[in-house]
């Protein structure tokens, strides 16, 4: 059984490391480990804006040229680009030409409010969507839908693969009155840190006997407007931007980190369950978690997870501070970060989290 990953994301991007790259890569080893044989074959083109004019007005673009021997695999598995008349196009052909069967994975679903760069993705989305019925067997999705567009669904969580991952050996000193926060991202909206800047703003305004810090790590289009309000409520002593780390550096601040931070904004493009690689790579650093939403991996009441409200609400820190001192006082700090790895691995890793997808290509015929 021999197939592709087809990709259209920029080979730079992949040079430096990003973390869709580093996922897609894991479940290639992960479908590989499962003894069925699959490479990447990523169509791109180094600018953007460039790629999204000729998919609008030529419906035959794409920037790397498909050879015949494209159409002779078992089976393709998409990494969804939006759908566009190009897209569509290459669809066609595959059915046409190709006797492979057609297994898509939408990253995020619904996604319309995730779509804000580009005013024509979205329209030439909504627009042409409903015809990629024709031609996909089927989506893989993080949702708990079983049909989208008209094509069945297999539900699928997020994987990492946790042996790239370093566990955190984080210690607690003595009278620490200091909590770290931390936060990864490509900041967007619908992160929401910007509700947890409003609470340290609320927090630091009051009497309060703990010194609580924010690490912001990434880049993006939110993060001007983060800047903007630390600024504003003079936070720059406790919330820290450090932009892009990786490696050593990454570790060695997690590793100085007592919480991780996920999305605290999905609300505002209506999801209500959320399959994010950095609730995993948290849990596998050894991190307890902070989510908005519920996270599909996690089960109810798992005391390393705390969610705070779904709304535009500011973040009551204090409720924080308490989990923190639920979980880290009084506690072995060894113990909780041994039950967390063995939760990422047992849950977590791709290896675990694949295995939809490989049953249902083990059973193509």
């Amino acid at each position: 059984m021999k197939g592709l990953y087809l990709t259209f994301h920029s080979e730079d991007s992949k040079q430096k490391g990003h973390g869709i790259w580093k996922k897609i890569l894991s479940q290639i080893e992960a479908i590989n480990r499962s003894g069925i044989e699959i490479q990447n074959y990523n169509i791109s083109t180094p600018n953007r804006y460039r790629t999204k004019v000729f998919s609008l007005f030529n419906p035959f673009y794409f920037s790397k040229k498909i050879d015949k021997d494209f159409y002779n695999y078992d089976f393709y598995y998409i990494r969804y680009p939006y759908c566009s008349f190009a897209f569509l196009n290459l669809l066609k052909k595959m059915k046409k030409y190709g006797k492979g069967k057609i297994i898509v994975e939408i990253p995020t679903y619904p996604y319309d409010g995730e779509i804000t760069s580009y005013f024509f993705d979205i329209v030439i989305d909504k627009l042409l969507r409903n015809n990629l019925k024709k031609y996909i067997d089927a989506f893989t999705t993080y949702s708990i839908d079983k049909n989208i567009y008209g094509v069945p669904a297999i539900p699928i969580m997020n994987g990492i693969d946790c042996s790239k991952i370093s566990v955190s050996n984080k210690t607690i000193k003595n009278n620490d009155n200091s909590i770290h926060l931390i936060a990864i991202a490509q900041f967007a909206d619908w992160h929401g840190y910007d509700r947890l800047i409003n609470g340290l703003n609320i927090y630091y305004k009051n009497i309060h006997d703990k010194n609580v810090y924010l690490h912001l790590v990434g880049s993006g289009s939110e993060l001007k407007y983060y800047k903007e309000l630390i600024e504003k409520y003079n936070l720059s002593e406790y919330i820290i931007i450090h932009g892009l780390l990786y490696g050593e550096e990454l570790s060695e601040l997690i590793n100085n980190s007592s919480i991780g931070i996920c999305s605290l904004g999905n609300h505002r493009k209506n999801i209500f369950l959320t399959s994010e690689l950095k609730s995993r790579e948290y849990l596998a650093s050894g991190l307890p978690i902070v989510s908005s939403v519920k996270i599909d991996v996690i089960p109810e009441n798992y005391k390393y997870c705390f969610y705070v409200p779904a709304d535009e609400s500011q973040i009551d820190i204090q409720s924080i501070i308490n989990f923190y001192n639920n979980l880290f006082l009084n506690n072995d700090l060894s113990r909780m970060i041994k039950e967390l790895r063995k939760f990422a691995e047992e849950n977590c890793d791709m290896n675990v989290t694949i295995k939809p997808v490989v049953e249902y290509i083990k059973n193509i015929s």
